[in-house]
């Protein structure tokens, strides 16, 4: 795809930038700082005067900086791993978990707009910093200590609290961490020892990130603590306990800190200012004056050169349209994509994956994709004339986008084959045990059945046509080692319910409706754990039975035949104990699993498992290939957009385009929360592909626009050597 008006002599090595998982991992560089970005020639070679001086020496200070940045890192990827499940966990629907999650993560991108004028203009970084971080770590506590169940308080009221805390936290020092720490170099002479902080300071935060994101799906669901089967105290404690370290870390290395005061004002600020004045003064005088644009309506307040870099910055702003869109694609693998993986099977044989857990592909990905796109991809494609530009990259990075939410909405497709049938009005479900040592053959004309039940088996009967609670009658014809005669049993059947019976011998055969807690629950746990009923067919005594491995254990009592259904923790083999004595058999639950478990013998512990609902189907490693595709669109569209945005704008307003590039994640999130919140489709799936749809449209007019864009080259500008203003524009990216 050859754009008009685009010079295969644009920048386009993707290895200038790098990346901290989404928008703002753009955090310093690799082959280049920033500030020779914007000065450097093309070939990135350092003039004499911009050589490392010998005499000074590389600031210990930094490491304070990084080791803070990891903590903070590995606090947030480990809280907002486990979020969206955890929000299911407080009894949110996923539709509502999803709204609430993305209206975090917008938060977070949008507050980095705050806290850049902060810095800018009142207190400076250092200050920034550290204040910001003692507020963001008093929400991780609280988020910690609000999801203590056993605590007498509003939960949910406690942990949304939380969330804002952290979302305006995070996002307040998030331009401010990397900039800080370049200003404890001298430029131009530690350009290089710059170059080596930013890949120290990129590995420290994707190291935090991916380890954490690993690391707190097994606390949440490998620990139990508070009279809980998770451990959301533990899972959001850890990350709580980081942030604070990282704060302590930090004011640790203030004696060696270069603090510079803040700096006069916000670029992006006065942009505003320059864009609000201009527009106020067009509609006072635009009867009296007539200028070529209406920005120059500026010009008795603001300085040319600012109204003329503001021209330019608003003709890019077009370009960041599919860039929103994009966000709302890539943004949903904590929230719609950690949902798919719940419905899924992570057994895997030697280790079982929680669905969090899935979210640490990306980073692991990106950081392996990187160097085989710079060295391999990028070149082939450029030597086939297949993508030579940055805008170009954008596009099959959009596209591939797309790709990867139709592979994710084909994937639901086959989830959703295997949802159980649920009762629904007028509609009953039934399900016959048969507890005898003969089969059974039943006969009900006016429901239509007529089927043979197995000796110790069980029968299922879904979607009856029920208009109201009905007694039926049922012929028995039983096997000739029963010794007993044919029956016409009577049952009763209701609406939108799973009504149990179990042929059971009590002085004689019976039909018994099991108890109590006959009515049985087909529907699948919300987190997936198995669920399990226990029902004895033998004499009405009390029957107690222990399910037993190495992650859980849970005690179940049978009075009147019949167990109330438990959920069980893990997703694995389980020991049966009945009345203390240890069964020879172990039985298997698998995660989405509804299982009854019959037991016709006490003495030898005897019994049959059933299968009511079937466990998860699909292995959640079948999400592997939207992960590598979206993964390799990041890259060329997140990456390459980002480092079109910061060469293509003018020297003043690489910060302001660095604020839009953020804002523009934090409109995406407002999209998700609109197409969620309407509920347009009932099946996931559907949803999948209107998101896909939706960026292949937003594709096509990113076409037109990029084939109208003139590449615009500011080299020849005059270099901006005074230091402030070099690890200011380092700051906001």
């Amino acid at each position: 795809m050859d754009f008009h008006g685009e010079r295969s002599g644009a920048i386009h090595s993707v290895s200038l930038l790098v990346m901290d998982r989404g928008s703002d991992k753009i955090q310093g560089v690799n082959n280049t700082s920033f500030t020779s970005m914007e000065t450097a020639k093309n070939d990135h070679e350092l003039s004499p005067e911009k050589k490392p001086s010998k005499n000074l020496k590389y600031p210990k200070a930094v490491f304070f900086i990084i080791s803070n940045e990891f903590c903070e890192r590995f606090s947030y990827y480990g809280m907002r791993a486990i979020l969206a499940l955890y929000l299911a966990y407080l009894g949110f629907t996923e539709d509502q978990s999803t709204m609430i999650y993305h209206t975090f993560v917008m938060l977070c991108y949008f507050a980095p707009l705050i806290g850049g004028v902060v810095a800018d203009a009142y207190l400076g970084k250092y200050k920034t910093i550290l204040y910001v971080s003692l507020y963001y770590a008093v929400g991780n506590i609280m988020l910690s200590a609000a999801s203590v169940k056993s605590l007498d308080i509003n939960h949910v009221v406690a942990s949304l609290i939380g969330l804002f805390v952290i979302g305006t936290g995070t996002g307040g020092i998030k331009p401010c961490v990397s900039a800080f720490g370049g200003d404890q170099f001298v430029l131009p002479e530690q350009e290089r020892q710059l170059e080596a902080f930013f890949s120290v300071f990129y590995f420290a935060i994707n190291a935090g990130s991916v380890i954490s994101s690993f690391l707190s799906p097994v606390l949440r669901e490998n620990v139990a603590c508070f009279g809980d089967d998770v451990c959301y105290p533990l899972a959001f404690g850890v990350p709580a306990f980081l942030m604070c370290l990282s704060v302590v870390i930090f004011v640790g290395g203030k004696s060696m800190y270069k603090i510079n005061p803040p700096s006069d004002g916000n670029v992006a600020l006065d942009v505003v200012k320059c864009c609000s004045y201009a527009v106020t003064r067009k509609v006072r005088t635009m009867k009296h004056v007539k200028k070529g644009h209406w920005l120059d309506y500026a010009e008795d307040k603001f300085s040319r050169i600012l109204i003329e870099d503001t021209k330019i910055v608003l003709k890019m702003i077009a370009l960041l349209g599919p860039t929103v869109v994009f966000w709302a694609l890539f943004e949903q693998q904590g929230s719609r994509w950690t949902f798919q993986a719940k419905h899924m099977d992570g057994d895997i044989g030697f280790f079982v994956i929680q669905p969090d857990q899935m979210q640490t592909i990306n980073p692991v990905l990106c950081l392996t994709f990187i160097p085989i796109f710079e060295s391999l991809i990028y070149p082939l494609l450029s030597k086939l004339k297949i993508v030579r530009s940055p805008l170009q990259k954008m596009v099959y990075g959009g596209i591939l986008a797309a790709v990867a939410f139709i592979i994710s909405g084909l994937l639901e497709l086959k989830i959703e084959e295997s949802d159980p049938i649920l009762p629904s009005e007028g509609i009953g479900h039934l399900r016959l045990y048969n507890s005898l040592n003969c089969p059974v053959s039943v006969r009900s004309d006016n429901l239509g059945i007529n089927s043979n039940i197995s000796s110790f088996g069980t029968i299922s009967f879904p979607q009856i046509p029920i208009t109201e609670f009905k007694n039926y009658t049922l012929e028995a014809k039983y096997g000739a080692s029963c010794n007993e005669k044919d029956a016409v049993l009577n049952f009763a059947l209701e609406s939108k319910k799973v009504s149990t019976y179990m042929f059971t011998r009590n002085g004689g055969v019976h039909l018994m409706r099991l108890g109590v807690y006959g009515e049985e629950d087909v529907a699948r746990s919300k987190d997936g754990s198995p669920k399990i009923r226990l029902v004895y067919g033998g004499g009405n005594e009390k029957v107690t039975v222990l399910l037993q491995n190495n992650l859980d254990t849970k005690n179940i009592s049978i009075s009147d035949h019949v167990s109330s259904q438990e959920k069980l923790k893990s997703s694995s083999d389980y020991s049966l104990i009945v009345n203390g004595k240890l069964s020879n058999s172990t039985i298997r639950l698998k995660s989405g699993g509804v299982y009854t478990l019959l037991l016709n013998d006490l003495k030898d512990i005897n019994f049959s498992l059933f299968v009511v609902t079937e466990p998860y189907k699909m292995n959640m490693l079948w999400q592997l290939p939207q992960y590598i595709v979206i993964t390799a669109a990041e890259i060329m569209f997140s990456i390459t957009g980002l480092q079109f945005c910061f060469t293509q704008a003018p020297v003043s307003m690489k910060s302001v385009m660095s604020s839009l590039w953020l804002l523009t994640n934090s409109l995406g999130n407002i999209v998700i929360l609109v197409i969620a919140g309407v509920k347009i489709f009932e099946k996931q799936s559907s949803e999948f592909f209107l998101f896909a749809g939706l960026m292949a449209l937003v594709m096509l007019l990113f076409i037109f626009l990029a084939k109208n864009y003139k590449y615009v080259d500011f080299t020849t500008q005059e270099n901006q050597s005074d230091q402030q203003n070099a690890t200011t524009e380092v700051s906001k990216i």
